[in-house]
């Protein structure tokens, strides 16, 4: 049965606040223990913004098994704010959540409005003393078709109380509207906004392997113009540490390097079926783009000392991808039905998902035409092995060195042509991608083991429309390095301790050309490092103590409207122990520009 938040937490509020009071988001401070992160807040206009309260201080507590998936969403009404209909130049989504002092995995947190996905992501764990709470931000103007009209929501967050983890979550939501003015432009949100889900409510779908897929056959209006579908893949139970898997041809000669039995839920299994993991879209069963999964780590990932107080990139508020379907946006405008769907090439028990389609429509012409010109990914082999390259060298006393090598690149190029009422517009997208995953093992003496995975993902999205008037060109690079040095020393009880480092990056560069000529471009840079030595039991079942825990997380964005943000923190035992903020900008302060999106 689901809970019904009740009306009365459907709020609707026009507030005259600068944009500088609206962003809840702080600082860290030095002694800090809770959530203590780096990430810039979401810029915003200058102005007057509207709130709209979509639930206030809800409690995720219900009573059960604690690793039961079967979450009662806590359901809400969206209210449109009267005193600010629109148009708006910037819609940003807010979430503030707190768990209690105790024990508590961490949980997946979905927020869905008329089966849209909103948000995603995951909840820091706990500790004996420490309650932590954190705000985060999601830029969802491209949604903003979706706000001019109420509508029924539901958060999904799986969180289960028992004897031994009893922490509650608390959370609240809500939407911020900044409404256009002569300095902040009406933005061009899609018109409309689709959850592949295919209900009202929206919830995540599960995948056991790479053969089941989240799909939904619809029928979109005739005058299709622009399409795209943002994604998200999350890895869980066995796959939840995907890179640090291993081709089941080489599971037996590097088992003892696991920190845990090959099981769900183990601080780090050994699980087999290989590290390459990547989305694949298709629409009537033709390929029609692919994704890179991101290497989230949640705060009960790997060792969770690692995540206190700063959590790894991402882990709490995951950032979509975006595929640009443009290409096939003669196909959709035929008027029949056509089914998009999504799946993880190589997934292994298993991964959630959740996608939306956004559709730009050509409000002058009831009806496009138009042809799919070139798909050189339909033309390619059906989802082709990663290379694996592999070589062990076994000594005497059962001492084994080795290296286990996973490549994989790829390219495509999908175009397509439009008649609209502007005119012949071809779009051209183009993919490079770069994937390697190299692990190294060493076992020099009998209770001595190190391994060291260096995974780096590459990603070039290069999308070119051109019309009469010339040629606009968007390009996206990307780049997921992550790093994890291990050594495992077992002890004469079978107990071990494990000393980690694990080093991770987010790179995003995007750019902006017409005719030849840089328009715009933007640079986010966001990478992180933490180590801890940790004790667990025989078997990696359990931790059992924990030192020198030490981390940094440095972020910096900039682009040519003149934003800069660069901030830095470093913990040390669990506590913040430094910030620095607005170094290499201007006046060594941070700026945001309103119209700079992340």
């Amino acid at each position: 049965m689901h809970h019904l938040v009740r009306p009365g937490f459907t709020l609707t509020l026009a507030l005259a606040l600068p944009s500088a009071l609206i962003a809840a988001q702080t600082s860290p401070a030095v002694g800090g223990r809770g959530v203590a992160i780096a990430d810039a807040p979401i810029p915003r206009p200058a102005g007057t913004a509207c709130i709209a309260t979509l639930y206030s201080d809800v409690a995720f507590d219900d009573h059960g098994d604690a690793t039961s998936r079967a979450a009662k969403p806590r359901e809400w009404t969206y209210t449109p704010p009267a005193q600010c209909a629109g148009p708006w130049s910037k819609v940003v989504l807010e979430a503030d959540f707190s768990v209690t002092a105790g024990r508590q995995y961490d949980r997946t947190v979905s927020l869905w409005l008329k089966g849209v996905n909103l948000f995603y992501g995951t909840t820091q764990e706990p500790s004996a003393k420490v309650s932590p709470h954190w705000h985060v931000e999601r830029d969802v103007t491209d949604y903003a078709g979706l706000f001019h009209d109420g509508g029924h929501g539901q958060t999904i967050l799986n969180n289960w109380i028992d004897a031994t983890r009893a922490g509650v979550i608390h959370g609240s939501a809500q939407l911020v509207f900044y409404p256009a003015t002569a300095d902040s432009n009406a933005a061009l949100p899609a018109d409309l906004a689709i959850g592949l889900v295919g209900d009202n409510n929206g919830h995540p779908v599960d995948v056991q392997n790479g053969n089941e897929t989240l799909s939904r056959t619809l029928t979109l209006p005739r005058n299709v113009e622009r399409v795209a579908l943002d994604l998200i893949a999350q890895s869980q139970a066995v796959d939840e540490q995907w890179y640090m898997c291993i081709d089941d041809a080489d599971m037996q000669p590097t088992r003892e390097f696991s920190l845990g039995p090959p099981n769900a839920g183990d601080p780090l299994e050994q699980c087999p079926g290989g590290n390459f993991r990547e989305v694949a879209v298709s629409i009537d069963g033709q390929p029609a783009g692919h994704a890179p999964v991101y290497p989230w780590t949640y705060t009960g990932g790997v060792d969770p000392n690692l995540w206190r107080p700063t959590t790894d990139i991402q882990t709490l508020n995951f950032t979509p991808y975006r595929v640009n379907l443009t290409p096939f946006a003669a196909l959709l405008d035929d008027g029949k039905p056509h089914t998009v769907a999504v799946r993880v090439l190589d997934a292994h028990d298993f991964f959630s998902l959740a996608a939306n389609l956004l559709v730009w429509r050509d409000q002058q012409r009831d009806v496009l035409t138009g042809k799919l010109t070139q798909n050189t990914l339909a033309t390619q082999q059906t989802d082709p092995p990663p290379q694996v390259q592999r070589h062990f060298k076994h000594g005497t006393g059962g001492t084994l060195q080795g290296e286990v090598d996973t490549l994989q690149k790829s390219h495509y190029i999908i175009t397509g042509e439009l008649q609209t009422s502007h005119g012949k517009i071809v779009t051209r997208v183009e993919q490079h991608a770069d994937f390697d995953n190299r692990q190294s093992f060493d076992h020099p003496s009998k209770d001595t083991y190190s391994q060291r995975i260096a995974m780096h993902t590459q990603v070039t999205d290069d999308v070119r429309t051109t019309t009469d008037a010339g040629t606009t060109q968007h390009t996206h690079h990307l780049e997921y390095p992550l790093l994890i040095d291990i050594r495992k020393q077992v002890h004469a009880n079978g107990d071990f301790t494990a000393d980690i480092t694990l080093q991770q990056g987010y790179l995003s560069k995007r750019q902006r050309t017409e005719n030849g000529h840089v328009s715009f471009w933007s640079t986010l840079d966001n990478h992180l490092v933490s180590h801890s030595n940790t004790d667990f039991n025989a078997g990696g079942t359990g931790i059992t103590g924990s030192r020198g825990q030490h981390g940094q997380q440095s972020y910096r964005f900039s682009d040519s409207l003149g934003s800069c943000y660069a901030q830095q923190v470093e913990t040390r035992d669990q506590a913040v122990v430094a910030v620095e903020s607005g170094h290499g900008c201007p006046n060594q302060a941070n700026h945001l520009d309103g119209h700079s999106q992340l």
